[in-house]
Order: structure tokens, then C-alpha cells, then sequence
């Protein structure tokens, strides 16, 4: 079995590399087809924005990401916990309008959280974390 994720010093820089299935991580000569993760790529996962927000009962936001893209970028969103609870967080995916009637819509220059205070969700205030990050391979 081959080591498929590094996090550490590699070729004198310290970074998180990942491998496709069967590669060795550890071997320089991969090409990025062979990994499905290198923090050293200028093109994908660097941080363009981040920020918080609160929705009160069922409401919406929207965060403009300064820019327009040809794909969007990615968004990670965490929701608080029950009664604004910033000690529990949930990753909002598209699972999330299911169980929590929260969707998240990503648009070319901007995101789109919309809440609705019925099922697991209730009246209750929330606190929303995002993360913006380059997706240039769409």
C-alpha cells in the first residue's frame, strides 16, 4: 500500500499533497493527474473571501464575491447550532434543505443562503461561517 497524503515538508516547502488511488505521494515526479490535491497549485482552493452572517426566523443572504467568474468558485458554509449555539457548527450541503430548510445557491458573482424556520430548523437565530476559494477548474 502506498502513503496517499502528505502534510509536512516536501522538496523544502511545507504543504498538504493528496494522491489518486495507487500513487505515492512522496514521489515528485507525479504529474496533477495524478493527484487529486497539492496546496502548492496556484489555481485551485486558495481563499478569496470569508466572512459571517446571521438570518433571524426564515429570511436570506447574499455575499458578492467582488468578481465574476467563468464557474463558481467553491463555498463552504457551517450553520450554528440550535439557538445560535457557536459551539456546534453543521457543514450546510444540499443534504441541508432536507433536514434543516437551508439552501445554499452558488451564482457566478455571488452565493445565495436562504433559511426557513420550519422542520429541525425553528424560529431561531443562526450564525452562518463561509469560505470562498478559487475553483478554476471548475
Amino acid at each position: 500500500m502506498v502513503d496517499r497524503t502528505l502534510l509536512g515538508l516536501f522538496n523544502g516547502d511545507y504543504r498538504l499533497r493528496c494522491s489518486l488511488p495507487n500513487y505515492d505521494v512522496k514521489n515528485a515526479g507525479l504529474t496533477p493527474e495524478q493527484l487529486s490535491f497539492d496546496s502548492s497549485w496556484s489555481e485551485i482552493g486558495n481563499i478569496l473571501k470569508r466572512g459571517q452572517f446571521q438570518i433571524s426566523g426564515s429570511g436570506g443572504f447574499t455575499v458578492y464575491y467582488g468578481a465574476t467568474y467563468a464557474s463558481p468558485p467553491m463555498v463552504v458554509l457551517h450553520m450554528s447550532g440550535p439557538n445560535n449555539d457557536t459551539s456546534v457548527w453543521y457543514l450546510i450541503d444540499t443534504a441541508c434543505w432536507f433536514d434543516f430548510n437551508v439552501e445554499l445557491a452558488l451564482r457566478l458573482d455571488h452565493f445565495q443562503v436562504g433559511k426557513r424556520n420550519t422542520n429541525n430548523l425553528g424560529n431561531s437565530q443562526r450564525t452562518f461561517r463561509y469560505t470562498v476559494m478559487k475553483n478554476f477548474y471548475g
